[in-house]
C-alpha cells in the first residue's frame, strides 16, 4: 500500500521532505517511492502521525461499561435514583445492579446515605462504582451478599467504610468476590467493542493495566479469529497469583499483536474518594492520611519475583506516601536500568522524591487528563502548599525521563487528542484556567505527541519497532485532519481521526 500526498510528523530528525509512504508485509519499507503495483491512498494533506499508544487503558471494563449505568456527569442523586429504577424496571430478574461514574464532587463534595439505595429495592444488590474505581456506593442487600458485616469491611487492611455504604479500596474486595462471574463470551465481546472504539479514537496499541485469566484468554481467542485489530501489551493483575506463577515459570508471551511481561500491582488508593497515601493528612479530612493497600514485606516480595523472572513491575500509585513507598522498593530491587520498572499515575511526588526516578530510570506512566479532571477540588484536598506535587510532567522530562502517556480508560474517555491537549495546556475544554493550572509543569507539543508514541513504545520495551514513522518500522499509523503540534489548543480539540491504520492494515476509516 502506497500512502501518498500526506504531511507526515515522523518523529525521526530527517523527514520533513516525506510526502508518501510504502508499506509492505505491515512494515514501513520507504519514503517518497511509490510502488505502482500497490494500492494507493491519497489523503489530501491529512496529517500522518505514528499510531497512538494508549499506555493505560482497561479494555475489558471499557467495553462492559457499555452494559453498565453510566453515571459520569450527573450531578443529581435524584436523577441517579430514577436511571437504577428505569434498568431494574427493564430488567426486573437481573439480580445484580452494576453502574459507574458518580462524583460526590458535582453534589457538592458530601457521600450520600444509605437509605437512598436501600429505599429503591430489596430484591436487587446494587453497586455503583465511583468515577476512579476506587469506592462503590453500595446497598445492604450487596453488603449481606458478601456475609460480612460493615464493621468487617471496615476492619480490613487497606479498607475504610463511610456512611455505611460506601467501601473504599480494599473494602469493595468482599463484594467483588460474591458477584457472578464474568463469562468468557462477554469478555470477548466487550474487548471487540473496547478495541472498535479505540480504533475511532486514532489509537493503534494500549497498555492493559490489569488481566486476568479470562481476558488473557479473550484476547488469544480475537487473535485466532483475527479479530483483534489493535495491540495490546497487557500487564497481569499481581492478584492472580495462579496466573503469575504460570506466567513466571513460562517466561514472556511476545508476539505480533500481543505481549504479556509486565505484572501490574497497586499501593494506594485515589484522591478523590481520599484513599490515596499522603505524607500529611487531607486538608478537608484532617484524621485521613489515606490507605496502603498491600504490606511491605508482600511488595518486597512481589517487587524481588518479577525482578528474578524478568517482568516489569506496573504499580499504581496516586499520592506522595504511595509514590515514596514504591519508588524506595524499585530502588532496592533494581540492579539495571532495562527494567523499565513503571509507577502507573505518579500523580503526587514530594519533591524529595522525584530524584529517585532517575537511577534507574523508572517510568512516569501518566494520564494528562487526570490533572484537569482533578483540578476543580484538588486545592480542598491538599491545600494550597502542596498544589506543586500534582502531575509533574515537565519536571521529569526535564530530569531525562521518559514520560508514557495515557488515559486510564473508561476513567476518562480515553480520546488521545484529549489527553495530548490536557498535556500541553492543562485546561479543561473551556480553557479554563487562563494559562493553565501549575503551568510550570506544562509540556510543548512534540513532547506531548511523544508522551502518546515514541515514550509509550519505550515503556513497552518496542521502541526499536514502533512510535516513529520509520523505515522497518510497523506500519501503525493515526491520519488527523489537523497539525495538531502547530494548531490553536481548540482545534486540537475539535481535530478528527481520518484513519486508524495497524500493522498496514486500514481498522477504521472516517
Amino acid at each position: 500500500m502506497n500512502i501518498i500526498n500526506g504531511h507526515f510528523i515522523t518523529l525521526e530528525n530527517n523527514a520533513d521532505d516525506i510526502n508518501s509512504i510504502t508499506i509492505e508485509n505491515g512494515k514501513i519499507k520507504s519514503f517518497n517511492s511509490p510502488n505502482p503495483n500497490f494500492k494507493t491512498i491519497d489523503i489530501k494533506n491529512n496529517i500522518v502521525i505514528p499510531g497512538f499508544i494508549d499506555s493505560h487503558f482497561h479494555l475489558k471494563n471499557y467495553g462492559k461499561r457499555q452494559d453498565m449505568i453510566n453515571l459520569k456527569k450527573i450531578d443529581s442523586i435524584d436523577q441517579i435514583v430514577k436511571l437504577i429504577r428505569q434498568k431494574i424496571s427493564q430488567h426486573p430478574d437481573i439480580k445484580w445492579i452494576e453502574g459507574f461514574g458518580w462524583d460526590h464532587n458535582l453534589w457538592g463534595g458530601n457521600y450520600p446515605n444509605s437509605e437512598i439505595l436501600n429505599s429503591i429495592s430489596d430484591k436487587h444488590a446494587i453497586v455503583l462504582t465511583r468515577i476512579d474505581g476506587h469506592s462503590m456506593w453500595v446497598n445492604d442487600l450487596a453488603i449481606q451478599e458478601s456475609t460480612y458485616s460493615v464493621e468487617e469491611l471496615d476492619s480490613i487492611n487497606g479498607a475504610s467504610v463511610i456512611n455505611q455504604c460506601i467501601l473504599v479500596d480494599n473494602a469493595m474486595d468482599p463484594i467483588r468476590k460474591v458477584m457472578p462471574n464474568d463469562d468468557i463470551g462477554d469478555v470477548e465481546r466487550w474487548i471487540k467493542v473496547a478495541i472498535e472504539n479505540a480504533n475511532r479514537m486514532g489509537i493503534t496499541n494500549v497498555h492493559d493495566a490489569w488481566q486476568d485469566a479470562n481476558i488473557v484468554a479473550a484476547i488469544q481467542n480475537l487473535i485466532n479469529k483475527d479479530e483483534m485489530n489493535l495491540r495490546c501489551n497487557g500487564m497481569l493483575g499481581a492478584a492472580h497469583t495462579e496466573l503469575l506463577n504460570r506466567f513466571f515459570s513460562n517466561g514472556h508471551l511476545i508476539s505480533d499483536l500481543y505481549t504479556i511481561r509486565s505484572v501490574k500491582a497497586f499501593i494506594d488508593g485515589a484522591l478523590g474518594s481520599r484513599g490515596a497515601a499522603l505524607l500529611e493528612p487531607y486538608s478537608d479530612d484532617k484524621h485521613n492520611c489515606g490507605l496502603i493497600l498491600i504490606s511491605k514485606d508482600e511488595f518486597e516480595d512481589l517487587a524481588y519475583r518479577c525482578y528474578k523472572n524478568k517482568f516489569q513491575l506496573c504499580t499504581h500509585a496516586i499520592g506522595d506516601k504511595g509514590n515514596q513507598f514504591v519508588l524506595d522498593t524499585y530502588n532496592n530491587a533494581l540492579q539495571d536500568r532495562e527494567s523499565r520498572w513503571r509507577i502507573e499515575h505518579a500523580q503526587m511526588v514530594h519533591p524529595d522524591d522525584i530524584d529517585k526516578f532517575v537511577p534507574h530510570q523508572i517510568i512516569p506512566s501518566m494520564q494528562p487528563s487526570h490533572c484537569t479532571s482533578d483540578m476543580p477540588w484538588l486545592e480542598d484536598r491538599l491545600g494550597d502548599h502542596r498544589l506543586d506535587r500534582i502531575s509533574k510532567w515537565r519536571t521529569f522530562i526535564d530530569k531525562g525521563l521518559k514520560v508514557a502517556g495515557g488515559s486510564d480508560c473508561p476513567i476518562e474517555t480515553g480520546n488521545p487528542l484529549f489527553e495530548f491537549y490536557a498535556a500541553c495546556t492543562r485546561q479543561d475544554h473551556s480553557g479554563y484556567p487562563a494559562g493553565g493550572w501549575q503551568p510550570q509543569e506544562k509540556v510543548n507539543s512534540m513532547e506531548a505527541l511523544k508522551m502518546l508514541t515514541t515514550w509509550g513504545a519505550h515503556a513497552e520495551f518496542n521502541e526499536h519497532r514502533r512510535g516513529r514513522i520509520s523505515i522497518g518500522f510497523d506500519a501503525d499509523l493515526t491520519i488527523l485532519s489537523e497539525d495538531i503540534t502547530t494548531c490553536s489548543p481548540q482545534t486540537i480539540l475539535n481535530t478528527e481521526v481520518i484513519m486508524t491504520i495497524v500493522g498496514g492494515n486500514i481498522v477504521y476509516r472516517n
